[in-house]
């Protein structure tokens, strides 16, 4: 869970992001690997997050990629990185086990280095992304949208893009998860209430202008926007399977840290009945886009954001 950086908005709390012992136990990776529940097709993929995870060093991680490998032969490995730092093995080990496929995060604000430096961060994130890039690597880039970057303007970030060559980009609902670490709260089917620091339509409108940009400028006309229904959206209950460092297992990685959702083995978790909770929660809340013309590309949007707010859908439509 530890980071080289001080993010006061990530979903893992700050005590966690400082905690340089904590690490993920190879013996409990491999039991729980071990689980018939987990596909062992080839569109299975283990990703390896943090914090960040590349602060371990090569020797650490390989070991856990060589767990994941005898457990899951067929499964594809990747990586989220954070890009403040690019050390060669990482470079090598993305062009070869990670096959030039990872992913980073990203915004205009309320992204530091440990002392607060936020130009520091841009700059690395900035020649460190195209180095990536221009090693033939694609790196999709999980653009945090936060009231920060929307008041930025649409500009930074298409000079961001243009700069790196960056390919790949998807626009994610920032949340305030510094709130709700401070103070968690669920719902009555065991949710998170999770608060995003933008409305729907400041995120429409500041998204919706990058994609006008990127299609009006010739430079950039070969970049690819992630549809609305690429986030933690009605499937994330049944497509993932995060495995903690304090020995649990829960499902949406941003629930790696919520204690209320997590379960020291995947038979507890499945016991628990979590996952249909959850599952009955989204089909729930997606019923009024039952019937609209956009929902194949949509699918009602993340799951952690209102389905209609100030007659703005979750989608980015005007509400009927």
């Amino acid at each position: 869970m530890a980071c080289n950086m001080d993010c006061p908005r990530c979903y893992i709390p700050k005590n966690l992001r400082d905690n340089h012992t904590s690490r993920l136990d190879c013996d409990y990776l491999a039991k729980t690997l071990q689980h018939e529940s987990i596909s062992h097709d080839d569109d299975t993929i283990a990703i390896y997050m943090g914090g960040e995870p590349s602060i371990i060093g090569e020797e650490k991680l390989r070991a856990y990629m060589t767990v994941a490998t005898t457990a899951l032969p067929n499964a594809r490995h990747t990586i989220v990185t954070n890009l403040f730092s690019l050390p060669n093995w990482l470079l090598k080990m993305s062009q070869n086990e990670f096959c030039h496929q990872i992913e980073t995060t990203y915004a205009m604000g309320k992204k530091q280095t440990l002392n607060g430096n936020e130009k520091k961060y841009q700059q690395s994130f900035i020649q460190n992304l195209r180095t990536v890039t221009q090693a033939g690597i694609n790196c999709t880039v999980n653009v945090e949208v936060n009231i920060e970057t929307i008041k930025a303007g649409t500009s930074p970030i298409m000079e961001v893009i243009q700069r790196t060559g960056a390919k790949d980009w998807a626009f994610d609902c920032s949340i305030n998860f510094d709130e709700f670490n401070t103070n968690p709260i669920y719902d009555s089917s065991g949710y998170p209430i999770l608060q995003s620091n933008t409305t729907l339509e400041e995120y429409w409108h500041f998204v919706n202008n990058i994609k006008r940009n990127i299609k009006q400028n010739k430079a950039v006309s070969d970049v690819r926007i992630a549809p609305r229904s690429d986030g933690f959206n009605i499937a994330e209950s049944k497509g993932f399977l995060t495995i903690n460092p304090n020995n649990t297992v829960t499902t949406n990685p941003l629930f790696s840290t919520m204690k209320k959702l997590q379960y020291p083995t995947i038979d507890a978790l499945n016991e628990s009945g979590m996952k249909e909770q959850h599952q009955k929660r989204a089909i729930h809340r997606i019923r009024p886009c039952i019937g609209c013309n956009e929902f194949d590309d949509c699918q009602g949007f993340s799951a952690h954001v209102p389905i209609q707010q100030d007659g703005i859908c979750a989608g980015g439509l005007e509400c009927q």
